[in-house]
């Protein structure tokens, strides 16, 4: 089924719509971001869609939506896999290219936080940033399986940036 909407959305017969366009994908992709311009809509910020996963059913790069409503590229399956649980639950919608874009994850970016303390952050792009509880951490369907503890110290050493919520 989940075939076939796809081959119906790439062939036209879908409308594009938030409503209309949003699935379930199931796989990794490793593509880099197509640099083609398409004349569409921009959509501007989506904090609404804050911390959900998304991608284009006709390109295999999945992004993540940041708390201020940009996505963000996660460039490869080893990043996508040390900071979410699966890749079940990525909403597929035609809209996903049109939402404003901000720099990718680093490739490696990583959930960590300091051995002293309960913090956990996302480490990526030069900054920390506090996911702010257990809440938005399963919203954002984030795993601690691969989190890293770091020494206080090192820890500190990493500039803070804005808090992750959503």
């Amino acid at each position: 089924m989940f075939t076939t909407r796809v081959a119906r959305i790439i062939a036209g017969v879908a409308v594009a719509s938030a409503a209309s366009a949003v699935m379930v994908a199931g796989g990794p992709a490793s593509a880099s971001p197509s640099t083609a311009t398409v004349a569409v809509r921009d959509l501007g910020a989506r904090p609404d869609l804050a911390c959900a996963r998304v991608k284009s059913p006709t390109q295999p790069q999945v992004y993540v939506i940041d708390p201020e409503g940009y996505r963000r590229w996660i460039p490869n399956p080893a990043t996508y896999e040390s900071l979410f649980r699966s890749w079940e639950g990525i909403v597929v919608s035609l809209e996903t290219n049109q939402i404003a874009e901000r720099a990718p994850l680093d490739d490696g970016a990583f959930l960590g936080k300091a051995e002293s303390q309960p913090h956990v952050y996302l480490v990526s792009n030069g900054m920390k940033r506090w996911i702010i509880n257990m809440g938005v951490f399963d919203k954002g369907w984030f795993t601690g399986a691969r989190m890293k503890t770091l020494p206080d110290a090192a820890m500190a050493a990493i500039p803070t940036g804005p808090y992750w919520s959503c």
